[in-house]
Parts: structure tokens; C-alpha cells; sequence
């Protein structure tokens, strides 16, 4: 008995203690969480194969406060779904209730929330309501929340369903859909919103709700809920707030970004005469709003409250701030978002060379961030340091400095307001740039980041208009509304200018990428590139002249030259090299003698003798991938034309620009160019060696603004044609082509008078055609659209009017008694006055809308881009009034009455047929209800 007692004991110990370590065994496990691999910014996989986003780092900051091990298994998100559902995963990081996801999976607390909107193409402009988006398919994701919330809001809501957020994109950027549902953050994604913000607009989206995000389990585990809400409940709100903020730029609570500004800095900062924030400055963070979809509050105050506001938390930014190492802060400098043009200015007398200059006392700023480049351009100028612009003023004005040097915009604005303008001469040859920056909280990088996105899908045409509405002088603005601005800092620009005057060479006889012209200056297309890049960057260039190619690669590959334009990115270059973005086509041709075939591509050249210039980088790839052609080497494009034309090479290769110029230029009637459609997607780049690869992306920021205008002109000035295909000795030729445009002029004048006949006969068949296409789509009484046309005008105004968000109007008309009057009159007098009510009809409305005749005495009228039915039905009276005026018709006075039906798009319908139906059905109401009037759906 005692026995049994003990065994017993031992059992209830083991039933007891098992959950004890089975719950050990459990958390020495790690808990697999799972995923959506597509839904930034809350749970997505980045370009580097890492589980990223607002959530993953909720769930990674649980796991530190609970030291528990996770890993999350990433999928599509309705995979994300199934893998919980089949117990493949222990729970779903997160995602949102609806009812059918009830019914599979039990839910935890919410651990965040975030707003949800359907995002509107801008070509919508009228689309202000959900309820206007029935004519529309929504894009969304397959399995999404928003599917069931808008089935609630939309009764006849339809959908174009994408199995990832990137086909939905994807789709979006195709314009396959105009609308599309997302959750705050959707577009924040920097490589989706440069491209989508512009076309899909934060102020245009539609608020729909808040969703919440739950943790999710299997249904019938909720047990596990439990502790894994206790260790969120343990985790400090301020840490859940940064991590939000980080990913969204707002934090639980706030709801829109507070910015420290400075006062009295007018055109950038101040209070209008309303007291509201007003400037260039105040304007451009409001744009940055539109951008972000972020709401943005001004406080304002003088400049050292505006720092303090935002160290202190009172403020998230500071507006814009003169950050320099003479001025610094203590804040984390989020993003360059002005540069302030400061120049000279010198009282009632205008100085134009630097040499009077000498001798001459200049006031300046102390903290000035230039102050270094003044003194450097000024050397034997005296400075005199005040720390406001109105003493430099007093200063000029009583003679006691000959001038000052200050903000130019600020300058010119005081002295407007003051009255002063005339009297103060701006120096134009000095101009020094101030770095305005966008300052917040060091420790608060997520949000710079978010800063800078914003700014950085501004386009430079959006800037400029803000900046023209500010800024007086044309010369202190610094955007183009047609020219990307590649804006630096004073750290870059002091990096530029330290390493001094830089080498290009060039090659001297390889028209018209580069050459040596008859001034024996550089020329051609390289070096206007090279003049664009130096004006930009303030860059100085020696241009270094070499007479063939080999020589001018072997001196930048050994750093005797820093840089070349048209070299080649290849894999042995790279060592040595770095190489620019591409930055002008750059195919490749070969030329041949005139009796021989044309060749299009290397594989046509097996055996021949083909001369190449030395130094190109195609050389070694003829050498490895056509082992059997014979290479001849040249030293120029010159020699390798005339080796052809000597007969000491079957085909020459270059570049087609270079070919084509070279033919032109020189003697060589005996040859002709073909392009090589193997090397005709080939781009220029610049070569830099690899001491000065520093400049790289600064050369590339250069490249990538000059647009596709500025490529015109410089190919308009350095490329008269492109490509030719032989060219005739113009002075051997001249005679002889004299004497056979004169024989061609006397065939021509004998064949036209033998074929004027056929041309009358041409121009009457043609005429013939004309009217019979004019009688497919009128009608040959009226000359008014037949059904044909008026069907067609109709699809053209669902498209339009769909797209625009807008309504229109459809009028069926039918005349009140006209069988009475033919049958009275006769047929002439009925045809005749159907005339004359088509005329009085077209006469009565706009020239965009249309007017056609059905058939009988039925006639359309179409009104387009109508604001409400009651602008309808005045026009409907109009015309009624209209037809009830006499028509004389053969002395007979006739007046006309009718019955009308009215269809609105897309109220009464949205296809033609159903327009057309719906308004005949209305005009028999109005003709059974007596005539002379009109019906809609709004009247019973």
C-alpha cells in the first residue's frame, strides 16, 4: 500500500511538472513568425534578402525585451496566410480582422494601427468621394483587407486583382488602373515614389479607415496569445513610437510634422500681414507636405528659439538653417534644401572689373559660411565685420565702408521696402552660395531619411515656380523649369575645388566626337560635354592633345591625363579606371568599298582584312571572338578610311558618327557605311583615372540632368548627318549633275502636261471618296452626324468623361407632329423644315457639343462636361423655345414643338446602348405626359 502511494506521487509530479517543460522546451524554440514578403513598409523583404519593415522591427525589438529567439519565414502574402493556417508557422506577425479571416484564425491584441486610402490618378481631378469610383476598377492584392472593407462601402465596387504589391505597381505605372488601395506609407518607398508621386498625388487620395494590425494564430491556438501580448505590454511606448516614426515620419498620437521657423528673413521666412507663415522657404515644406502626405504646423520665433524648439522636442525640424562649420548647430543635418545666393553691393557708384576693388573696405557677417572664399577673391580689400545687414547698410550709406556683402534676395527685398533700391549697385562678378539645411534630432535618423525623400521627389519645374513667385533677380534663382538642378553642399564644393585644374585629353582628328579645330581649340561633342560638367561643378580642365588613340589610353591609364570622354567600360580597364554613366550613343559601323556586298554584322566578315584604330577596346574583342579575321591596326579614323581606299584593307570599323564624318570631309567616292547591328546599342562614357574616382558621381549627377533638348542641340551643332552611305567628290560632280537635273527638269515638265488628264482623274476620285466618306457618317438631308457618328461621339465621351471624372449630357428629341406636316405639305416642305430644325438645333449649342439626326424626325444632342441637371434641363427649355419659333418654309410659317428624354453618364448608364435607351424611354414619358416638354430619371 505504501508502495502504491509513492508510485502515485511520482505520476500526479510528472503530469504536473510536464507543461513546465514542455513550456521550457517551447521557448528554447525559436517561434517562427510569419510574413509578408511584398508589403512595404509594414513586413517586406529588402533588396539585400533581409525580413524589413515597421513590424519586423516590432517583432525583433519583442524578442530583445523577452530574449527570445524568432525568425520569420517570408512568403507572398497569401502564402503568409496558409503557412499559419496549416501549422507551418507558430504565428502571423500581423495583419488585419475581417470577418473571414475570423473564421480561420484566432487574434490577439492590436500592436498597431495605421490609416488606409485609395490612391487617385490625378488625371481623375474630379474625384473627390468614394462614391464616385463605381465606374472603376480598384487594384489590389489578392487576400487584402481592403477587398471585404470596400465591399461594405461600394455596392457595385470592382476589382483587378494582383497576386504582389510589385504587379500592382507595376500595373499602376503601366496606367492599366487609375485607382489603386493602399495604407499609409504605400508610395514612401523611395525607388516607387520618385516615379508615381508626380501621377498619384497625396492630396487626392480618399481617407478610408483605420486598420488596426493583430498577431495572428492557427484557430484553436489561441493559448499562445497570451504571453506573446505580456511581452508587449513590457516593451516602452517611446520605443514603439521611434520605430513607427522611423518607417511612417509620425509617431502613435501626432498627426502632422511641427517645423521651427525663423521670423523677418523675408522672401525665404516670415508672418504674413495675416500672420500666417509665408516665404520661398515656408512654400517649399508645403510642397514637401503634398509630397509626403504628411501634414506639416509652422511655430515660429526668432533663429536660436527655432534650434532650441527642436533640440528641446517642442519642434521636429528646423525650416532652413546656414549649417556650416562656422555655424553649427549640434543638429543632425537632414537633407540640402536651399542654396542662398549672396552677393556685393556698393552705394550710388557700380564697380565692374575686381582691380578697383583694391584698397576698398567691404562689411561681411562674422559667421558668415563664404567668408574664406571673400577673402580669398579680395586680398587687398579691407573687411569690417557687422552682424546685421541694416548696420552694413547705415554703414555704406555714411561712408564709413564702400559697400557690403549679404544675402542677395533679403538685400534687394529691404531696400525695396525701404525705398532704397536705386542708390545700391549689386558687383556681378562675385556670387558666393549659403547651404540652407533641413536640421533635426541626431537620434532620430528614420525620420531624416523621411525627410529626404520627400525633397527628393520634387521636381526641379516645381521648385522653380515656387522660387519665380520669391525671388526678384532671375540671377539669384537657382532651379529651371526645365532642367534638373544638381545641387552641392560646401564640403563638396571645397572637396571640387581643392583638387584644382584637371587633364582631358582628347584625340585631334576624330570629328565630331572630338577634334582639334582650325583656332586649334578642343572641339566637338565631348567637349561641350566637358564644358557642361565645368560649368556645373565649377571644375577647371587643361585640354591635353594626342594624335592617336593608343597614345591618349595608354597616358589615362597611367594617370598622365585624368579623364576622357568615349572610352569604353570594360572589365581590364576597370583596375585603372572608373567609368561614368553613359552619356551619348555610340554605335558602330564599318565601312567598305562601293562593289562590294553591304555588311551588317561582324559574323559577315570571316577572312577579310579588317583595319581597326589601336587603343580600341573592340580590338581584343575581335581577337577572342573572330580568331580567323586579319586586323589591321591604324592610328586614326583617317588612316583607316584609306586603308580601304588603298586596297590595303577589306573593311575599316568605327564609331558611326565619326565614319559618317570622315566620308563627308574627305575624298572617298569610292566608299560606303553600313551600321553593325551587333554594336548599335553602344554608349559613350567618360574615362577617369582612378586618383581623381572622388569625382564620380558628381560627373554622373552632371550627366544625368542634361535632357533630351540640351542632346539636340549639341547634336544639331556637332552633327550635321549622321549617317551616310557613300559619298560623291562634290567639285568632279558639279557639271555633270547640272547637266542631268536639267534633262530630269525637262522629263518632269513632259510628264506632268501628258498626265494632267490622270491628275483630274486622281483629284475627282479623291473628291468622290471625300463625300462618300461624308455620307458613311452624315446624314444626307441635314448634313448633320448620322447614328454611325453620334455612337462614335458617344464611346469618345464615356472614355473622356470617365477619365476626367465628369458628367455628360444625352438629349433624344422627337418632334411633335411632323407626320402632320408632310402629309399636309408634302415631302419637300417635311424635308425643309427638318432642315431648318437641325440648323436651330446646332445653333443652340456649344461648338464642342454635338447634334445628329437618328433617323426620321428623332435627333441626339450630346452635351458635354455638364455640372449638375439642372444646367441640362435649362438647355432642354432653351431648345424647346427654340423649335417653338416660326420657320419659313415656301411662305409657309411652321413652327415646331417636341418631346425630349434626358440620360445622364454615368447616373443613368455607362455603356452607348444603355444612354440611348435610357433617354428614349424618358422622351415617350414625356410624349405620352402631352409633349413640348422634357424627362429625366429625377422626375417621377
Amino acid at each position: 500500500m505504501k508502495y502504491n502511494a509513492y508510485v502515485l506521487l511520482i505520476v500526479l509530479s510528472l503530469f504536473y511538472t510536464y507543461p513546465v517543460f514542455s513550456a521550457q522546451y517551447d521557448n528554447n524554440r525559436p517561434l517562427l513568425i510569419s510574413m509578408s514578403n511584398d508589403s512595404y513598409p509594414f513586413q517586406f523583404v529588402d533588396e539585400s534578402g533581409v525580413a524589413s519593415g515597421l513590424l519586423v522591427d516590432y517583432w525583433l525589438l519583442w524578442a530583445k525585451t523577452n530574449q527570445r529567439n524568432i525568425e520569420f519565414k517570408p512568403a507572398n502574402w497569401q502564402q503568409s496566410l496558409k503557412d499559419v493556417e496549416n501549422g507551418l508557422t507558430d504565428i502571423h506577425m500581423g495583419m488585419a480582422n475581417t470577418l473571414s479571416r475570423r473564421n480561420a484564425f484566432d487574434f490577439a491584441q492590436s500592436i498597431s494601427k495605421v490609416q488606409s486610402y485609395l490612391y487617385i490618378n490625378k488625371t481623375l481631378a474630379n474625384a473627390k468621394e468614394l462614391s464616385q469610383m463605381s465606374p472603376y476598377r480598384i487594384g489590389v492584392v489578392k487576400g487584402a483587407a481592403h477587398i471585404e472593407l470596400l465591399q461594405q462601402k461600394l455596392t457595385n465596387v470592382s476589382f483587378a486583382y494582383y497576386d504582389t504589391r510589385k504587379q500592382l505597381i507595376d500595373a499602376v505605372k503601366a496606367n492599366e488602373i487609375y485607382v489603386f488601395v493602399g495604407l499609409e506609407g504605400y508610395l514612401q518607398e523611395s525607388k516607387v515614389s520618385q516615379e508615381m508621386l508626380m501621377s498619384f498625388p497625396f492630396k487626392s487620395r480618399i481617407k478610408l479607415d483605420e486598420l488596426s494590425f493583430y498577431p495572428v494564430v492557427k484557430k484553436g491556438n489561441a493559448s499562445i496569445l497570451h504571453p506573446i501580448m505580456q511581452g508587449f505590454n513590457q516593451i516602452e511606448q517611446a520605443e514603439l513610437n521611434g520605430i513607427k516614426r522611423k518607417w511612417l515620419g509620425i509617431q502613435r498620437g501626432q498627426n502632422e510634422v511641427i517645423i521651427a521657423m525663423q521670423t523677418g528673413v523675408e522672401p525665404y521666412a516670415d508672418l504674413g500681414p495675416n500672420g500666417l507663415p509665408h516665404g520661398l522657404l515656408v512654400d517649399i515644406w508645403k510642397l514637401w507636405s503634398d509630397k509626403t502626405g504628411l501634414p506639416v504646423r509652422f511655430i515660429a520665433g526668432d533663429m536660436k528659439q527655432a534650434i532650441d524648439n527642436v533640440k528641446k522636442g517642442t519642434a521636429d525640424v528646423q525650416l532652413g538653417y546656414p549649417e556650416s562649420e562656422s555655424m553649427k548647430s549640434g543638429l543632425n543635418r537632414a537633407h540640402l534644401i536651399y542654396q542662398v545666393s549672396s552677393r556685393l553691393f556698393t552705394y550710388k557708384k557700380q564697380y565692374k572689373t575686381m582691380a578697383e576693388m583694391k584698397g576698398k573696405v567691404f562689411a561681411v557677417a562674422p559667421t558668415s559660411p563664404y567668408l574664406s572664399e571673400l577673402i580669398e577673391a579680395l586680398p587687398d580689400s579691407d573687411f569690417r565685420y557687422l552682424s546685421n545687414v541694416e548696420d552694413m547698410i547705415q554703414a555704406t550709406e555714411s561712408g564709413e565702408i564702400d559697400g557690403f556683402v549679404a544675402a542677395s534676395a533679403w538685400t534687394q527685398h529691404y531696400l525695396l521696402l525701404k525705398q532704397r533700391w536705386e542708390d545700391f549697385y549689386p558687383f556681378p562678378i562675385l556670387h558666393f552660395k549659403t547651404d540652407l539645411y533641413a536640421l533635426n534630432r541626431g537620434n532620430d535618423l528614420g525620420f531624416s531619411e523621411r525627410i529626404a525623400t520627400g525633397f527628393n521627389s520634387m521636381t526641379s519645374a516645381e521648385l522653380a515656380a515656387i522660387e519665380a513667385k520669391w525671388i526678384l533677380n532671375p540671377q539669384d534663382r537657382i532651379y529651371s523649369a526645365t532642367k534638373e538642378l544638381l545641387l552641392l553642399n560646401a564640403k563638396q564644393r571645397a572637396m571640387i575645388k581643392s583638387l584644382g585644374k584637371l587633364k582631358v585629353g582628347f584625340v585631334n582628328n576624330w570629328a565630331p566626337m572630338e577634334y582639334k579645330n582650325t583656332q586649334g581649340q578642343y572641339a566637338g561633342i565631348n567637349s561641350e560635354i566637358f564644358s557642361i560638367i565645368g560649368s556645373e561643378l565649377g571644375l577647371k580642365f587643361e585640354y591635353i592633345e594626342f594624335s592617336d588613340w593608343q597614345a591618349l589610353l595608354d597616358a589615362l591609364l597611367k594617370g598622365d591625363i585624368d579623364m576622357s570622354g568615349s572610352i569604353a567600360a570594360t572589365t581590364e580597364r576597370e583596375t585603372d579606371l572608373v567609368f561614368s554613366l553613359p552619356y551619348w550613343p555610340s554605335p558602330w559601323g564599318v565601312v567598305t568599298s562601293l562593289d562590294s556586298v553591304n555588311i551588317f554584322s561582324l559574323s559577315e566578315l570571316k577572312g577579310l582584312r579588317l583595319a581597326v584604330v589601336e587603343g580600341y577596346h573592340i580590338v581584343a574583342d575581335l581577337m577572342r571572338e573572330y580568331p580567323t579575321l586579319k586586323l589591321v591596326l591604324v592610328p586614326n579614323s583617317h588612316a583607316g578610311l584609306n586603308s580601304v581606299e588603298e586596297g590595303k584593307a577589306d573593311v575599316f570599323i568605327d564609331k558611326v558618327m565619326n565614319l559618317s564624318s570622315g566620308l563627308k570631309k574627305g575624298h572617298f567616292s569610292n566608299l560606303k557605311m553600313s551600321m553593325l547591328v551587333d554594336f548599335a546599342e553602344q554608349r559613350s562614357h567618360i574615362g577617369i583615372n582612378n586618383n581623381k574616382q572622388s569625382l564620380l558621381p558628381y560627373i554622373n549627377g552632371v550627366i544625368s540632368t542634361i535632357d533630351r533638348e540640351q542632346q539636340q542641340e549639341i547634336h544639331h551643332k556637332w552633327v550635321s548627318q549622321t549617317i551616310e552611305f557613300g559619298r560623291e567628290d562634290f567639285e568632279n560632280r558639279l557639271r555633270v549633275s547640272i547637266l542631268v537635273f536639267c534633262a530630269l527638269a525637262i522629263f518632269v515638265v513632259m510628264a506632268l502636261l501628258a498626265n494632267r488628264r490622270l491628275r483630274k482623274e486622281v483629284a475627282l476620285r479623291i473628291e468622290a471618296e471625300n463625300k462618300m466618306a461624308q455620307f458613311a457618317k452624315h446624314d444626307s438631308l441635314t448634313k448633320l452626324p448620322n447614328r454611325s457618328m453620334i455612337e462614335e461621339r458617344l464611346e469618345q465621351a464615356i472614355l473622356i468623361h470617365s477619365r476626367e471624372m465628369s458628367q455628360f449630357a444625352v438629349i433624344f428629341i422627337d418632334l411633335d407632329g411632323f407626320k402632320a406636316i408632310n402629309d399636309a405639305y408634302g415631302h419637300h416642305v417635311g424635308d425643309d423644315y427638318l432642315v431648318a430644325v437641325s440648323a436651330a438645333l446646332a445653333a443652340s449649342v456649344r461648338r464642342s457639343d454635338t447634334v445628329g439626326r437618328l433617323g426620321g424626325d428623332e435627333f441626339i444632342v450630346i452635351l458635354n462636361q455638364v455640372e449638375s441637371m439642372a444646367a441640362v434641363n435649362n438647355v432642354a427649355e432653351l431648345l424647346l423655345q427654340c423649335l417653338a419659333k416660326s420657320f419659313i418654309i415656301d411662305e409657309l410659317s411652321l413652327s415646331a414643338s417636341a418631346s425630349m428624354g434626358i440620360a445622364i453618364y454615368p447616373a443613368d448608364g455607362d455603356s452607348v446602348d444603355t444612354l440611348l435607351k435610357t433617354a428614349d424611354s424618358h422622351m415617350y414619358r414625356a410624349k405620352n405626359g402631352g409633349g413640348k416638354s422634357s424627362r429625366n430619371s429625377q422626375q417621377q
